[in-house]
């Protein structure tokens, strides 16, 4: 009795420790991606998590003079953080660097890299467009970013539910498996007994 009492104790201590271990949070994927070279500049930096992250998230934008850039706004919804800049980044190579709280209570510090490569004549050339344009083709193009923008939104969100899902379903796989595994080892040790 004493030796199926002391393995079930490590059993449950190995359980709750593969559970630990499993729980931790970590970056699913991000725009702009980590070594990516953007062909245009950006004023938002999405990054999803592989779990629901804590409201008190910090990020830090960095180019590689070592000039730091402020996020105007963060916005953090379950797995994703958005944060909006108060302009454009200029062509250059950039270093976003976050510290974020998972739902495991655990701080996690990690970092991307990106480039962009903006052409600055098609930028230029867009502008002048954009004042040229009539107030007709400003709505129709506010209708097509509208959808675009939803259309992007509803993806990521159904991204960020299936890794969720998954991350959690495999949890539960795990922990029924190991569950199992002590019954039947159980089982096998008082047979043996009698």
């Amino acid at each position: 009795m004493k030796k199926i009492s002391t393995l079930l104790f490590v059993a449950t201590l190995f359980l709750f420790s593969a559970h630990t271990v499993f729980a931790h949070t970590h970056l699913d994927s991000s725009n702009p991606e980590d070594g990516s070279t953007l062909t245009e500049a950006i004023d938002t930096i999405q990054l999803y998590f592989d779990t629901v992250i804590e409201q008190n998230a910090s990020l830090q934008i960095e180019n590689s003079e070592g000039d730091t850039f402020e996020a105007t706004d963060i916005s953090i919804t379950d797995g994703e953080l958005v944060a909006t800049l108060e302009e454009d980044l200029a062509n250059g190579s950039y270093t976003v660097t976050w510290d974020i709280i998972g739902v495991d209570g655990h701080a996690m510090q990690d970092s991307i890299s990106f480039e962009i490569d903006a052409d600055e004549e098609v930028e230029e050339s867009s502008e002048e467009d954009i004042e040229e344009s009539n107030a007709t083709e400003e709505d129709e193009s506010m209708t097509e970013n509208n959808q675009s923008e939803s259309d992007d939104s509803t993806t990521a969100d159904e991204t960020n539910e299936e890794t969720a899902t998954d991350s959690s379903s495999n949890t539960m796989i795990i922990t029924i498996l190991l569950v199992a595994i002590i019954a039947i080892l159980a089982i096998v040790l008082i047979r043996k007994k009698k």
